[in-house]
C-alpha cells in the first residue's frame, strides 16, 4: 500500500518524505500545489525518485532494481525490433511531460518513430510494480500520445488513443509486427542479452 501524506496548500516548506530503497515505494501527497511540486522536483533532481503530479495529487516513487531491469529489457526489445525491421526510431527517455498547474510526469521510457524532430513521444512505456499510483491512461490522454504501453505482472498491455481516450489493443499500430505477448513474457529476464536472443528466436518461428 502507498504511504499517504497530507500537504497543506500554502506550507511550501514541508519536510521532505523519507525515500526508501531498494524496493519500489510509493508516497502520495494529497491536496498539494504546483509550486510545491516544482520545489520538490528541484530538490530530488538526480535522485532515483520519480514524481507525478495530477490536479493536486503528488506521487513520489522510488525505483527498485527490478523496476529498472524490466524497463531496460523492454526498451532493448523495442530497439531490437526496430533495428531488425528497419524502423527509424529514437528514445526520448524519461523527459518530463507537463501541463503547468495541472499535471506532470516522467515516463519510464518513451520513443518517437519515423520523423524524429517531434516535441512529444509517439509512445511511452510505463511499469506498474506498486499498486495505487496515478492512473497512467488518465494522465496521458490530454497529451494525445498515440500509444501507451503498460507492463504489469500479468504481462504487457498496449493502449491506443482513440477519440481522446485510450482503448486496449492486441497489437501496436506504430509497430504492428511487434510480438507484444512474447516481449511481456521476457520482460523479467535476469539477463537483457538473453531476453534479446529469446525475442529474436521467437520471432523467427
Amino acid at each position: 500500500m502507498p504511504a499517504v501524506l497530507d500537504s497543506p496548500r500554502r506550507k511550501r516548506s514541508a519536510a521532505l518524505p523519507q525515500l526508501a530503497a531498494p524496493h519500489d515505494h510509493l508516497t502520495v501527497v494529497w491536496d498539494t500545489t504546483w509550486p510545491f511540486y516544482l520545489q520538490l522536483d528541484a530538490k530530488l533532481e538526480g535522485s532515483s525518485s520519480r514524481l507525478s503530479y495530477l490536479k493536486g495529487r503528488l506521487d513520489i516513487m522510488t525505483l527498485s532494481i527490478d523496476h529498472e531491469r524490466i524497463k531496460g529489457n523492454l526498451s532493448h526489445l523495442i530497439a531490437t525490433h526496430c533495428l531488425d525491421e528497419d524502423v527509424e526510431f529514437a528514445t526520448q527517455g524519461s523527459a518530463t511531460l507537463r501541463i503547468p498547474r495541472d499535471r506532470a510526469k516522467e515516463p519510464d521510457d518513451s520513443f518517437v518513430f519515423g520523423e524524429l524532430k517531434k516535441t512529444r513521444p509517439d509512445m511511452v512505456l510505463e511499469f506498474v510494480i506498486t499498486c495505487g499510483a496515478i492512473d497512467k491512461l488518465e494522465f496521458y490522454a490530454p497529451f494525445r500520445i498515440p500509444e501507451v504501453w503498460v507492463w504489469e505482472s500479468a504481462g504487457l498491455n498496449v493502449s491506443v488513443l482513440d477519440g481522446g481516450r485510450y482503448r486496449k489493443a492486441k497489437k501496436s499500430k506504430l509497430l504492428p509486427k511487434f510480438d507484444v505477448a512474447l516481449a511481456g513474457s521476457l520482460a523479467t529476464c535476469q539477463s537483457t542479452s538473453q531476453a534479446v536472443r529469446e525475442f529474436r528466436k521467437g520471432r523467427q518461428k
